[in-house]
């Protein structure tokens, strides 16, 4: 019986995602990419790409809202994540600039 291990992130390509890729544009962005990649295991990670497209679900979510907070200082909810799960929405709510 062979297993597989998987050594490094998978790539996005695979995913299905209805966005195409952007790249992050500001440090926040960037910052809550990384946090996204590192827990989904998935790269690279678009601010436009759904968190739970990528493969997310709601024990990974409560994850990376801790990983948000440790490593970034913002207590985002577990709401907020599920109704503005792309980088870019998560990015603009944290700075107070919600997009509409």
């Amino acid at each position: 019986m062979t297993t597989s291990v998987q050594n490094g992130p998978a790539d996005r390509a695979g995913k299905g995602l209805s966005s195409a890729y952007r790249q992050p544009g500001t440090p926040l962005e960037a910052d809550l990419a990384r946090l996204f990649a590192a827990r989904l295991q998935v790269a690279p990670v678009g601010v436009d790409d759904d968190f739970f497209e990528l493969g997310g679900h709601s024990l990974m979510a409560a994850e990376l809202l801790l990983d948000i907070e440790q490593e970034l200082g913002f207590e985002v909810t577990a709401r907020t994540l599920f109704l503005q799960p792309t980088i870019a929405q998560l990015a603009a709510t944290m700075a107070g600039t919600e997009e509409r």
